[in-house]
């Protein structure tokens, strides 16, 4: 466990997502507040996913944070928190993680035949040609002229 931006931080592996959501919820950390991703090409485990929780009680954050490659997936936590499924999407459909046990797995913001996943660091930027037409002439505007020192 460590703090980052003050809240503190639990490093886990994949399969202990599960037990440590449902312990979490049992503790009072009735609230998913967001669940993210980011990517690391660099690193074999490149993805990190991030999960964010909150206990209404004292308001307290809790975040869990699970590296994991490119292959491997991450057990959905959609039946302790329903909520979690358009956010699991979201991370697929962006990043390419998947949630092994998630009930619709689909993309949600991407064309169903879109090939890669655009939040990827190693997506390509740029280098579409876009076509705007020709170019229309541009009309002069004669500039706004306000007085000065107008009374009421």
């Amino acid at each position: 466990m460590r703090v980052a931006d003050g809240v503190p931080t639990a490093l886990l592996e994949p399969s202990a997502v599960p037990a440590a959501v449902h312990g979490l919820k049992a503790a009072g950390f009735a609230l998913l507040v967001d669940l993210t991703a980011f990517d690391s090409p660099e690193r074999a485990k490149r993805f990190d996913v991030v999960y964010l929780f909150h206990r209404f009680a004292d308001a307290k954050r809790v975040r869990l944070q699970i590296a994991v490659g490119e292959r491997d997936a991450v057990p959905t936590i959609t039946p302790e928190f329903p909520g979690a499924n358009w956010y699991e999407r979201e991370v697929y459909d962006l990043f390419g993680v998947r949630f092994q046990g998630h009930p619709d797995l689909r993309r949600i913001l991407m064309p169903d035949d879109w090939l890669s996943h655009p939040l990827r660091r190693d997506h390509p930027l740029g280098g579409e040609v876009v076509d705007y037409g020709p170019a229309r002439p541009r009309e002069a505007v004669a500039p706004l002229m306000f007085p000065e020192g107008t009374e009421r």
